[in-house]
């Protein structure tokens, strides 16, 4: 289970809280450097400022009462934008954008958390049996798909954030992230994978809608559907985030009324059986383990590792069916693990010729930024 993003939200008052445990934590952060740390990389973020950012984590420690305070992908977020640079694609700084709005720090978002918090509620049928109120709320603030969709979107948290909170250069970094806050939600049928790109079919209009492959339909077999927002970049379109798999009649339903989306996945929720099919809609998971380049979650990237691995001791074999149901989900699986910030220190320090010889045979396949840092680190390489 993903590890709670203490930063993301301002303590509520003590009062609010349920055992002393929880009480302890709120008065010891507040107390803590942590609590101004904590705004001061939210206020670095919203400017745009990767280096200030990283620099008030790495000064304050990440342990307080014997936790991990800073979430894991928070620091990887930033730490893979100050290692890429120049070769992060101005879509990822969307996509940090994005990732900066969920947060939903600004007291003006307390009303959309409320009800955002209500619409996943309604959406799975009621509130979880097993949870008391407080543990529910975080976990679907933490992992719930319709929660994030809601806010960002129908509740409009993306665009009060670039109105209200995101300084000039960081909104002047990314790729089209106004048109992103209009992006309606689509129901999309998987026609077929290619190593770059994924091809999509409007279950109603028969229309074809391609995005860049960077792991979106890793769960989705080809024929399956899904619903999610396709959003505009630079020569061509990708996922916000990774959509969600779904039934082919929701996947109809949305397509003929995007805007009704909620009421499609709460109709089918309240049939009998119907909320207990997680396997054909699975509107739980982990969303901040889903990075800025990829959208196979970080727990999965572990499969691109090991077939890196493989690749660099065995250049020639090209048979992958081994490792992935889908071979053309391989390249980005390849490429997420490529980007991550810990492999690109290790591979910056030094590539076996062996090694530059199975990343150069991969170069046309994974996507930006990964193909990108694979020219940079082989021909300095090769400079060398």
């Amino acid at each position: 289970m993903p590890k709670r993003d203490k930063h993301q939200t301002r303590p509520v008052q003590h009062a609010r809280f349920r055992d002393s445990r929880r009480r302890t934590f709120a008065e010891k952060l507040v107390d803590s450097p942590y609590w101004p740390a904590m705004f001061a990389v939210i206020d670095a973020e919203a400017r745009g400022d990767v280096k200030a950012a990283l620099e008030i984590i790495r000064r304050t420690g990440n342990q307080l009462d014997g936790d991990q305070f800073w979430h894991p992908q928070r620091i990887e977020r930033l730490e893979q934008m100050e290692l890429l640079g120049a070769l992060m694609p101005r879509w990822a700084h969307s996509r940090w954008i994005v990732s900066q709005a969920i947060q939903g720090t600004d007291p003006r978002n307390k009303w959309r958390m409320a009800k955002a918090i209500k619409v996943a509620i309604d959406v799975r049928g009621g509130p979880d049996p097993v949870r008391d109120r407080e543990d529910d709320r975080i976990q679907i603030m933490d992992r719930n798909w319709v929660y994030r969709q809601a806010f960002l979107y129908e509740l409009g948290g993306l665009e009060a954030f670039l109105r209200h909170n995101a300084a000039g250069d960081l909104i002047a970094g990314a790729d089209r992230i106004w048109e992103w806050t209009r992006a309606p939600m689509r129901g999309l049928r998987l026609l077929r994978r290619e190593s770059r790109q994924l091809v999509w079919e409007d279950p109603v209009t028969g229309g074809q809608v391609n995005t860049i492959n960077i792991g979106s339909a890793v769960f989705v077999d080809d024929g399956e559907c899904v619903i999610g927002r396709v959003v505009p970049i630079e020569g061509g379109a990708m996922f916000e985030t990774a959509p969600l798999r779904v039934p082919d009649e929701i996947a109809y339903a949305v397509a003929d009324e995007p805007d009704r989306w909620i009421d499609a996945l709460r109709d089918i929720s309240e049939r009998p059986g119907g909320s207990a099919e997680p396997d054909k809609i699975w509107v739980t998971r982990g969303l901040r383990d889903y990075g800025l380049l990829t959208d196979i979650p970080y727990a999965l990237v572990t499969l691109a590792m090991d077939a890196g691995l493989h690749a660099f001791h065995h250049p020639d074999d090209g048979d992958l069916d081994e490792l992935f149901t889908h071979p053309d989900d391989y390249p980005a699986c390849l490429a997420a693990w490529l980007v991550q910030s810990g492999t690109i220190k290790a591979l910056s320090a030094g590539i076996p010729a062996e090694g530059r010889a199975a990343l150069d045979s991969f170069v046309e396949l994974v996507p930006e930024p990964a193909a990108g840092l694979i020219h940079d680190l082989t021909d300095h390489r090769s400079a060398a």
